[in-house]
């Protein structure tokens, strides 16, 4: 497998932007490989731009099922991920985003590296379901 190349940590983020021909699978395993090292290194913010890779096929149904559930596990719900490519690839993978986000990891693609920045950046959101929880109920009768 490849050497985890073009991995750039900036203030409050990383940045990831594989460049090459890249088979399915080592593209998988350095995607996989950035989110372990966000994770490690305690960095909760990762820009993958993949724009600049080409050659991987679209994967099976399996697969792309599998490379979710094994990012969302290396992220660990620890590393937000925005990512940059191609806008016919970006419509296509809708599946893996609901599959990652099922096991917990925040994750979105887009075709804009600008719109993919500014996601990622926002502050996190607050979650308010211990208000709701406290709200009286209407009685059902």
């Amino acid at each position: 497998m490849r050497k985890l190349e073009h991995f750039e940590r900036k203030p409050g983020y990383a940045v990831f932007r594989p460049v090459g021909e890249f088979s399915f699978d080592e593209m998988a395993h350095l995607i996989s490989r950035a989110v372990v090292r966000c994770r490690r290194q305690k960095i909760g913010k990762l820009l993958i731009v993949s724009t600049r890779a080409s050659s991987f096929h679209s994967a099976e149904m399996a697969e792309q099922y599998n490379f979710a559930e094994q990012i969302a596990a290396d992220a660990a719900s620890l590393v937000k991920i925005a990512h940059v490519a191609n806008p016919e690839w970006v419509r296509s993978q809708d599946f893996r985003v609901m599959v990652a986000g099922n096991r917990g990891l925040e994750l979105k693609n887009f075709s804009a590296e600008s719109a993919a920045l500014e996601w990622l950046l926002q502050p996190a959101k607050i979650s308010h379901s211990a208000d709701k929880s406290a709200s009286p109920r209407k009685n059902p009768i």
